[in-house]
């Protein structure tokens, strides 16, 4: 119905932020752009921050970076609720929830997302599953709209993913692409981002013992594919106090090396001077 001008007047309002007085410049840079925050992020683009009308694909190789992959598209997510009213339509199909696990209340409002502005799709068929982005896509009133799948989806293909640019162009919507446990596959995305796992810097509440407390997430992002600009590669950090991609800070391992490994000789300070203390030093002392 949005896609035919029919519906009430709210599914054809204007995105929030967008000020009709503005000079006609600014107007189309808030209408069209979302600014990430992150200088080297944003630095990719041919403006200041992803394209609103466009569809984004975030995605991971292997099911055990699903936990990367949803985090960084999380932060993503929160930087657009920041930036428009509006609810967000969170599709998922039922493989992308045995795998990767359903939204998660709690979860969601550790990184900023409000729960109460989510509508959740659970999709069994991929028939269903594309006709709801299509339709949430023609919606002008919402945020956003994020699909998550896993593995090869039937009908996700080249065609069907030109069908979503077009309304989102159309709507202004920002359309987002979850894929777990999948290599890249042609689409019209304007951007893909493949999200790897990091080590976390150490936690804050380290008087208290470093299992006390979580450090930031903390993910390798590459831009494979930019229609916009160029690729790239950084580590990030996401501040949840300041809902914003920080610079990793120094970070060191929870776990010096693995289990069952013979030990390695130790070190001991005596009297200023360092000495090895192992098989051979205990026999020569």
């Amino acid at each position: 119905p949005a896609a035919n001008q029919q519906g009430p007047d709210i599914l054809r309002q204007s995105p929030a932020g967008y000020d009709k007085d503005a000079p006609v410049d600014r107007q189309r840079q808030m209408a069209s752009r979302l600014c990430l925050g992150h200088g080297s992020l944003d630095g990719l683009f041919a403006g200041d921050g992803l394209l609103w009308g466009a569809l984004h694909e975030v995605t991971g190789l292997e099911v055990r970076d699903s936990g990367a992959v949803s985090g960084f598209a999380l932060a993503l997510l929160t930087r657009i609720m920041a930036a428009r009213s509006g609810d967000v339509l969170w599709i998922q199909n039922t493989r992308a929830r045995q795998e990767a696990g359903d939204v998660y209340g709690p979860g969601l409002v550790a990184f900023g997302v409000d729960p109460g502005r989510l509508v959740s799709v659970k999709s069994h068929k991929s028939a269903d599953l594309l006709w709801a982005a299509e339709e949430g896509a023609c919606c002008p009133a919402l945020a956003a709209v994020v699909m998550e799948v896993h593995g090869h989806v039937k009908g996700l293909d080249l065609t069907a993913t030109r069908r979503l640019v077009l309304r989102a162009e159309r709507s202004g919507v920002l359309v987002l692409l979850i894929r777990h446990g999948m290599s890249a596959e042609p689409t019209a995305a304007m951007t893909r981002w493949r999200v790897l796992p990091r080590v976390s810097s150490a936690p804050a509440l380290l008087k208290t013992g470093l299992h006390d407390a979580l450090g930031p997430a903390c993910w390798q992002v590459e831009l494979t594919r930019n229609r916009d600009g160029r690729p790239g590669r950084t580590v990030l950090e996401w501040s949840h106090a300041e809902q914003r991609f920080t610079e990793p800070a120094r970070s060191f391992a929870l776990v010096a090396r693995s289990a069952m490994r013979p030990d390695s000789p130790q070190a001991q300070t005596v009297g200023g001077s360092r000495k090895r203390i192992g098989k051979n030093a205990a026999a020569s002392g």
